[in-house]
């Protein structure tokens, strides 16, 4: 064990939780739960960006008292247009992590997106983990902070992004059929396991 600390041994250990729970809904809580331990955050949200339709959910926190968020809603309805990561995705998609600095404009704190959004919902600070998938589609993993990221954090961030963007994309496939899965199909699945149980218990 000389050479390799605890928190290292802990990491590889949550990753390959983490592996094992790619197929499973529980996967994004697992992730975001894994990385609050590393980097304090205040926010995260988990899109779809694309040139053809607004961005899919496909998990984000809760807002206050648990329900939807009100200014996330909006944001969904149009304000994207106007988010710094959205636009650079669309302008240059690629994978990788980005900073808020690296993609904001000059004078953002005096942009309608800061004002209308940013300010009121994010606050201080955004980073994203960006992972390309095609030509127009980009899978992102952002994380929002009522504080700048320090130089620590952000050192940390680009040390394991490799790890998280390797996760992103390996999910995919498994939240490409949760997607397109009807609701019924989960009440199905079910039925048919409580009509397994109750012929097991019937043959005893």
């Amino acid at each position: 064990m000389t050479g390799i600390a605890l928190q290292d041994i802990a990491w590889h250990r949550s990753v390959g939780q983490l592996i094992e729970a790619l197929d499973k809904p529980s996967f994004w809580t697992q992730l975001v739960r894994l990385l609050e331990q590393y980097v304090a955050f205040d926010s995260w949200v988990v899109l779809l960006f694309s040139s053809a339709q607004r961005p899919q959910v496909f998990a984000e926190c809760p807002g206050a008292g648990g329900g939807p968020d009100p200014l996330f809603q909006d944001y969904l309805k149009g304000l994207y247009l106007l988010d710094p990561f959205y636009i650079a995705s669309r302008e240059q998609s690629q994978t990788g992590f980005f900073r808020l600095a690296e993609v904001a404009p000059e004078y953002f704190e005096q942009t309608e997106y800061y004002q209308r959004y940013f300010r009121l919902n994010v606050v201080a600070d955004e980073i994203q983990l960006n992972c390309q998938l095609d030509n127009d589609r980009t899978l992102c993993l952002s994380l929002g902070s009522t504080q700048h990221f320090s130089p620590e954090q952000i050192a940390l961030l680009s040390l394991i992004q490799p790890w998280v963007i390797a996760l992103l994309r390996q999910r995919m496939p498994y939240q490409e059929v949760a997607q397109n899965q009807p609701a019924a199909h989960w009440h199905k699945q079910l039925e048919a396991s409580v009509n397994q149980l109750k012929g097991a218990q019937l043959t005893i």
